[in-house]
């Protein structure tokens, strides 16, 4: 009983299972016999010739690799998907053993003689001789032709290396205006479902455009990219603010120190050595100039400025006494230590005080001023004058002090002492510029890349 439901399951599976045609060669070159015997691939596969072919372009990017600043051009590995419908690549699945579709080679269809144009190499035909091409019964044909596309890209390195580049992709049917074929793109940009990430580049956003402006049939894919700046900044950027540190700690050594010299010359080849290493790496552009360089620039200013101080201050610490200072530069120093303000209270308050105290006073002015004279100081004479007893000094005395303070300075100061001020104000100048110029740069190139 079991073995006879098992017999009628089977007959009942049987009954209704769709016939099935076995497809052999035979039937496939009868087909391509049919369709072939007279097709033209030098005519357009359309009925109406009056009419554009419609072809759907896609741009399915692998990788990108490599992008030049130097020579502005952009190397990526990609292909294209183009379908469009050929009128004259139909046929009835039932006629002919139910195929649904087939494969010729791409030489013996029509198809776009598709070229980038923008190409950095030399302009050839988008495919190889050994490719097919992909026939539905309907007429819908696929093209998929790969490539190693090497494109000029513009790039502005302003903000280098923080910087976004838009890079294009344009292809053209040469032979055919926008009336005859009209390509339009078949996605929202490129396709990246099988792309490889980058090291230095980011994909951020891409898309398609047709150019109708112009007559010919050109379909253009744009390729947004944000550099990666992590590299750079630890290969370039902090070396060379680190130099630029040890730039100015010249001025932290002693001036009586040997090595002051040799510090400040030793740093500054270090410095233009490894400029000239960079130079190769930042982009070259004559249109415009990346802030990157600016700060170089300020820099290797700054470093040679610092050298020639150093050296100069050295000079300074041998002055003896006798080499006058000038007035202008103590001027600044009793400004920064704040001995113009001290000094000038002190003398308005001792003459307050003299003629506040009465005879106390001219008392104790006069036992000095028999003092100077007994030591034999020519500079003060006593003057009794009403009694008063005050001190005045004698003209011509006071005559050459005057000249002496206006060609050799105060004499509180030494030049040991002017250069120990100027190490400082010299430190915190180059730190300060480093400073502003580092957050001019880098911050406001870091600030224009948008998120």
């Amino acid at each position: 009983m079991d073995m006879f439901k098992t017999i009628f399951a089977a007959l009942i599976l049987i009954g209704h299972a769709p016939t099935v045609t076995c497809q052999t060669g035979a039937n496939v070159r009868a087909l391509r016999k049919k369709l072939f015997d007279d097709y033209d691939f030098r005519v357009r596969p359309t009925d109406n010739q009056s009419e554009p072919i419609e072809i759907t372009v896609d741009l399915y990017l692998l990788a990108i690799n490599e992008l030049k600043e130097s020579t502005e051009t952009i190397k990526t590995t990609a292909f294209l998907v183009l379908q469009w419908n050929d009128s004259y690549l139909r046929w009835t699945p039932v006629d002919h053993a139910n195929i649904e579709f087939a494969f010729w080679p791409q030489n013996e269809v029509w198809k776009p003689d598709l070229a980038l144009k923008n190409s950095n190499l030399d302009y050839k035909e988008l495919g190889v001789p050994s490719l097919n091409v992909y026939n539905h019964y309907t007429g819908a044909v696929g093209w998929a032709p790969f490539q190693v596309f090497e494109s000029t890209c513009s790039m502005d390195i302003v903000y280098f290396p923080f910087d976004d580049q838009t890079c294009y992709l344009k292809f053209q049917a040469w032979s055919y205006s926008r009336f005859e074929v009209a390509m339009i793109g078949g996605s929202k940009g490129i396709e990246l479902t099988q792309y490889e990430p980058n090291s230095g580049w980011d994909v951020i956003d891409s898309s398609w455009k047709v150019e109708e402006d112009s007559v010919d049939s050109i379909i253009s894919f744009s390729l947004k990219l944000r550099r990666k700046p992590l590299p750079f900044m630890l290969s370039v950027i902090f070396p060379i603010i680190t130099l630029a540190i040890l730039n100015f700690c010249v001025f932290l050594l002693p001036a009586d120190s040997g090595e002051r010299a040799s510090y400040a010359i030793t740093v500054f080849l270090a410095f233009a050595v490894f400029l000239t290493i960079v130079s190769s790496s930042l982009p070259q552009n004559s249109d415009s100039i990346a802030l990157i360089q600016i700060f170089l620039i300020i820099q290797t200013a700054c470093s040679t400025l610092t050298t020639v101080l150093a050296l100069a201050l050295l000079r300074l610490n041998r002055f003896d006494k006798d080499v006058a200072i000038p007035r202008i530069l103590v001027f600044v120093m009793r400004c920064f230590k704040c001995k113009c303000c001290s000094k000038g209270f002190d003398e308005s308050s001792s003459g307050d005080a003299e003629y506040s105290n009465g005879p106390r006073v001219a008392k104790t002015q006069r036992s000095v001023a028999e003092s100077r004279i007994f030591d034999g100081s020519p500079t003060f004479y006593v003057a009794y004058q009403n009694g008063s007893g005050m001190v005045q000094p004698h003209r011509g005395t006071t005559e050459k002090r005057m000249s002496d303070n206006s060609s050799t300075g105060d004499v509180e100061y030494s030049w040991r002492e002017v250069v120990n001020f100027l190490d400082v104000v010299f430190f915190v100048m180059f730190a300060c510029i480093l400073v502003a110029s580092s957050l001019g740069c880098f911050l406001k190139a870091a600030l224009n890349a948008k998120p």
